[in-house]
């Protein structure tokens, strides 16, 4: 990809989308163009779209670059899509400030993405990489002004798009939703890079039975009651709609959650942890990371700003590793050292044991892991929620966000999935509660807990 001949049709070719195209002579997509190559953009290149996924599945080794080309292809699908729908009214600007945000969604996450925000959050750092995004996005950077450039109203637009917390509009649900451009290119792009089964879904099939509505959002006959156009589904296109979200559901649990990525990732997690604490704290020689390195650039206190953030991602902390593995603090230096032979916490499922037997044993032995001796470098925890499908009601200021189906009885009628999809409304939320041990004595104390748990 080069710079120059802006006047030329550019082109990207993508394992997903094929041929992703950006037009010489229509302004507005050498705009995009000229986004894929700042230094912002081209940084995700060195962030991998799933981490330490590729510790169990050797193909996982895309990007988050990739990943937003793949997004801003699919919103622009959607946004071709609105234009030609007869009942579809475009706002051209809505449409543009919509396709420039799927694009640059994902420019604020650190190094393996989540696991650094999770490092950050126990750190006492709340921002998330979504606000990174919209300091990146309105700051002093290449991005920032090339949006402004084009339209002075176009950067604080996307900005406040990716602010939303709830889709206004159909333009907004097309950046965020439950059938949004990041859904539909992350499902397809990760199940095809780690070669696993599970994931599929028909994308031409639910695009050919896509229809744009007007829909009656708020509380019958109140005066909150508005009307929004939203994308809908025909009634042919129920089973891909299923599928759709049971191969969300199923890569959550196979791929995104699978134990051993979560493993490195609490690795990291307390890796990280453990040096910051070191330099905030004033012993960053301990570390062995020179002065002028990205993460003690980032970790001394002051040091969280935009463009040292800007200089953090995943070649940054796998080349500090063999720095850190000669770390005078022993954790740190033993962390790096696993982390970097793939020498990883085993994992305890606490969880998946106390569903077959049912009761608390779940907080029992959250109780009593917390009362016994073990430290945080013996033990690492692991607690989250997996919701293939949030059930809203039409009172919801998030309602946009739902899938809605044509329904099969040839009426004009349509309806939330879950409610015409036995199967949509099977699926529940699934816990994931996980321990993972340091070594063969820790797992054997685990397993002492859990007995007496049990009894």
């Amino acid at each position: 990809m080069d710079n120059d001949c802006q006047s030329r049709d550019q082109r990207i070719r993508d394992p997903i989308h094929d041929v992703v195209a950006f037009l010489g002579t229509d302004e507005f997509e050498q705009l995009i163009w000229g986004l894929v190559n700042t230094p912002e953009f081209q940084r995700l290149r060195r962030v991998k779209q799933l981490g330490f996924s590729e510790l169990v599945y050797p193909g996982a080794t895309h990007t988050r670059f990739s990943h937003s080309i793949g997004v801003f292809h699919t919103a622009r699908q959607l946004v071709e899509f609105l234009k030609q729908s007869p009942s579809g009214n475009l706002s051209s600007e809505r449409a543009n400030t919509a396709v420039c945000a799927a694009l640059l969604h994902d420019l604020g996450h650190g190094p393996f993405s989540h696991a650094f925000e999770s490092c950050e959050k126990v750190r006492g750092k709340s921002k998330k990489h979504e606000a990174w995004t919209t300091d990146i996005i309105t700051g002093d950077t290449c991005v920032a002004n090339r949006l402004y450039e084009f339209d002075p109203t176009l950067q604080q637009g996307v900005a406040n798009l990716l602010k939303e917390e709830f889709p206004s509009d159909i333009y907004s649900s097309i950046v965020s939703s439950q059938f949004d451009a990041d859904r539909l290119d992350y499902l397809r792009r990760d199940r095809l890079m780690t070669g696993t089964g599970h994931g599929g879904f028909d994308w031409a099939w639910l695009l050919n039975n896509l229809e744009v509505e007007t829909l009656t959002i708020g509380g019958d006959g109140t005066d909150d009651t508005i009307e929004v156009e939203s994308f809908v589904l025909g009634s042919k296109g129920l089973r891909s709609a299923e599928a759709y979200l049971l191969g969300r559901f199923h890569l959550y649990t196979q791929v995104y959650l699978h134990k051993t990525t979560r493993s490195a990732e609490k690795m990291l997690g307390e890796l990280l942890r453990r040096v910051s604490e070191l330099i905030s704290g004033g012993d960053g020689n301990k570390t062995m990371l020179p002065k002028l390195h990205p993460l003690r650039a980032y970790f001394e206190d002051g040091g969280d700003t935009l463009q040292n953030y800007l200089a953090l991602d995943d070649s940054t902390i796998w080349g500090s590793l063999p720095i850190l593995e000669h770390s005078t603090c022993n954790s740190v230096s033993e962390l790096a050292h696993r982390l970097r032979n793939r020498a990883l916490y085993k994992c305890f499922d606490v969880g998946a044991k106390s569903k077959e037997i049912g009761g608390d044993c779940e907080l029992r032995f959250r109780k009593m892991l917390k009362e016994s001796s073990l430290d945080t470098i013996d033990v690492l925890e692991d607690s989250t929620n997996v919701s293939p499908y949030k059930f809203l009601d039409y009172e919801s200021p998030n309602a946009l966000s739902k899938i809605m189906i044509r329904r099969p009885d040839g009426s004009r009628r349509h309806e939330d999935v879950a409610k015409i999809s036995p199967v949509v409304n099977s699926l529940g939320e699934e816990k994931v509660f996980r321990v993972y041990s340091r070594d063969d004595g820790v797992r054997g104390q685990l397993e002492s807990i859990w007995e007496e748990v049990k009894e």
